[in-house]
């Protein structure tokens, strides 16, 4: 890729989530989105000529085939996410599908072989990994400076249980799929690799029977814990993540999944400034934060310059890992899809 060049995007989706996204695409100037497609092309073309999207396709694959995209999105909901990542993989068109890739650790496995087999960048959009804060995370455990790490907690609760999408299991619906991931990639984040062993209770809303909060219990290798929590029909809280060494912890005191402070294991606040973008206005405000899709967005495009086929921040062994974590839970819960 032509470093000199904007990275030109295709987007798969127009549901809210991308309005955020494309936002800030469209604020950054080393990118440009070049075609849209949606559910129908007259969702498409509403969506395109909000966001100055040239070209409106009218199905999916004709953005994965359209020669003008260096790298599609995939937006839509985790349904289609295995199906979507295989056709662009197949096209040789690298990828940014948002998070969960998959809702079985096959399905993950699936998508990843291909990309590996093709030599295809594949990126799973947890977007947390690019935030300021974790980096400063990275370099802290680096350091040394918590000593040895002995258990990590990440909670994460938010009262969304009126969406229709989250309250159907035929829509890929229930707390873990949209909500639980964030502890568990976090889990993943400190310990890497696959834990020994994972327990987990859970509730379910009575009505359709989906999961609508639970605890999870990790233990990983040299007995060291990992305690998650998640709920969908819980007020907003202190959202935390918290990581306790030997010498020290690090916390994010609120919103894991796409923090701007953190507490250092000297007590110190670190403070992260957001990205400003244009028509900031225009974002959600069910979506805190969203103007960080541009950490993401960036260093996306630094991995397409690179030539590289996985991201470090992400790599595909943290996607499966994370997955294989997901598919144990389920089992837990006993909880059962009809998607890969």
């Amino acid at each position: 890729m032509d470093p000199a060049s904007p990275t030109r995007w295709g987007i798969i989706g127009a549901g809210k989530i991308t309005v955020d996204f494309c936002l800030c695409l469209n604020s950054l100037p080393d990118h440009k989105i070049v075609s849209i497609a949606a559910r129908s092309k007259e969702r498409a073309a509403k969506f395109a000529e909000e966001h100055d999207i040239p070209t409106v396709h009218g199905s999916y694959q004709e953005v994965i085939d359209d020669p003008n995209v260096d790298i599609v999105y995939i937006s839509t909901i985790h349904i289609n996410h295995v199906e979507l990542s295989l056709a662009c993989i197949d096209a040789g068109k690298p990828v940014l599908c948002e998070k969960p890739m998959s809702l079985s650790v096959e399905g993950c496995r699936k998508v990843l072989a291909a990309a590996n087999e093709k030599k295809v960048l594949f990126i799973e959009g947890f977007w947390s990994r690019f935030f300021p804060v974790y980096k400063f995370m990275r370099e802290e455990i680096a350091s040394g400076s918590l000593g040895e790490i002995q258990s990590m907690q990440a909670t994460f609760t938010i009262a969304k249980s009126e969406l229709d999408r989250m309250r159907l299991r035929e829509l890929g619906g229930g707390g873990l799929m949209d909500l639980g991931c964030y502890p568990v990639q976090a889990a993943n984040f400190v310990f890497k690799g696959m834990p020994d062993s994972v327990q987990a209770q859970g509730t379910y809303l009575e009505d359709t029977g989906v999961d609508s909060s639970a605890v999870i219990t990790l233990k990983y290798p040299g007995n060291k814990f990992a305690m998650l929590h998640y709920s969908m029909c819980a007020s907003p809280g202190a959202n935390s993540f918290v990581i306790r060494g030997s010498k020290g912890n690090l916390v994010i005191p609120d919103k894991v999944w796409c923090p701007d402070r953190v507490i250092a294991p000297n007590d110190e606040v670190k403070y992260f400034q957001l990205p400003t973008i244009e028509n900031q206005e225009l974002l959600n405000p069910d979506f805190p934060n969203s103007q960080g899709f541009c950490y993401e967005i960036q260093g996306v495009r630094e991995c397409l310059l690179k030539g590289l086929t996985e991201c470090p921040l992400i790599p595909h062994a943290d996607s499966e890992a994370i997955s294989y974590i997901l598919t144990q839970v389920q089992k837990e819960l006993n909880i059962s899809f009809d998607f890969p």
